[in-house]
């Protein structure tokens, strides 16, 4: 993200003095500002931006009705043949002599890279003058839009929680205040959904790496994840899909497994408990597999003996 580097005064305003559309991010434009910096300590600051109003009004007659002005900014914007130079101008005016009250002023010329849709409603026209408070809202529209793109890219690669894309937002530099007006724009447009993402998690988890719904909800929460959400997810998990994941990691665990019958079927059943399955199910499935593999024993595990080895409550 970049920075820029200002004169370290507060800015009285600014004057539009450039727009081209950006040679490499389709809908976005490089906007050229004229930063004023008003005038030295003590010194009248009033006539710098005394006449705003009337030079807009003007930039807008230049421009004739509103749809005229829209193509104008477009067309104009898009047939530019390369952007400004951002190296920052600094000019001084006249310095004040003897009890005279002419200001110095100082510039410096900045570009902000804008999308099409703030082009537009800002009315950004060549010569349109802003207020130091309208740079500011140009400035947070940039960063906004930065970190839209950004967590574009960042979605692109992996799916991620609303907590996390805002965490990584946060690290590449953005204010919370940014990451979290790109993340409630990206719910809108049903780009990041929480609650689809932990069923498509949940359900991913339980076939694709036979996890069980204990370890699945606590790796849920831990992407900080709604906790309704997360119950909503664990909820809609078919019991039939939970029971065959703990059946398939049972089966190709059971050989490698060492020990006798009671100590194989205690040592896979605590594994399977690990992994987040249910006690029954885990249970089940450590039975079936021994059964499975003919080495099971009617009496080779005694359920209490478990429970007492592990420290469990039934």
């Amino acid at each position: 993200m970049d920075k820029d580097k200002h004169i370290d005064l507060p800015i009285a305003g600014a004057v539009v003095t450039g727009v081209e559309a950006h040679p490499k991010k389709p809908h976005m434009y490089r906007v050229t500002l004229k930063l004023d910096f008003g005038t030295e300590p003590g010194l009248e600051t009033e006539d710098n931006f005394g006449e705003t109003a009337h030079e807009n009004a003007d930039a807008d007659e230049r421009y004739g009705d509103w749809n005229s002005e829209v193509d104008a900014l477009i067309v104009g914007a898009q047939t530019a043949k390369r952007a400004k130079k951002a190296d920052l101008v600094h000019s001084e005016g006249s310095a004040a002599t003897g009890h005279e009250s002419t200001a110095r002023s100082l510039h410096e010329e900045t570009v902000l890279t804008i999308h099409e849709d703030t082009l537009v409603s800002r009315r950004l026209l060549r010569g349109r003058r802003l207020t130091a408070e309208e740079v500011e809202v140009l400035r947070q529209d940039e960063q906004k839009e930065e970190a839209y793109r950004a967590a574009l890219l960042m979605l692109e690669r992996k799916a991620r929680t609303t907590a996390e894309l805002m965490m990584a937002l946060k690290r590449k530099g953005y204010a919370a205040e940014v990451a979290e007006a790109c993340a409630e724009r990206l719910r809108k447009m049903k780009m990041l959904d929480d609650s689809a993402y932990a069923k498509r998690f949940t359900e991913q988890r339980a076939v694709g790496q036979r996890k069980g719904r204990m370890l699945i909800r606590q790796e849920l929460l831990q992407r900080g994840v709604d906790r309704q959400d997360v119950e909503q997810a664990i909820g809609e998990l078919d019991g039939d899909v939970e029971r065959e994941a703990a059946l398939a990691l049972a089966r190709k665990r059971w050989p490698s497994t060492k020990g006798n019958d009671r100590e194989r079927q205690m040592k896979l059943m605590g594994m399977l408990l690990r992994r987040g399955f249910p006690n029954s199910l885990a249970r089940m499935a450590a039975q079936q597999a021994a059964a499975e593999a003919g080495e099971a024993r009617s009496d080779g595990m005694d359920e209490d003996d478990f429970y007492e080895d592990y420290d469990l409550e039934q």
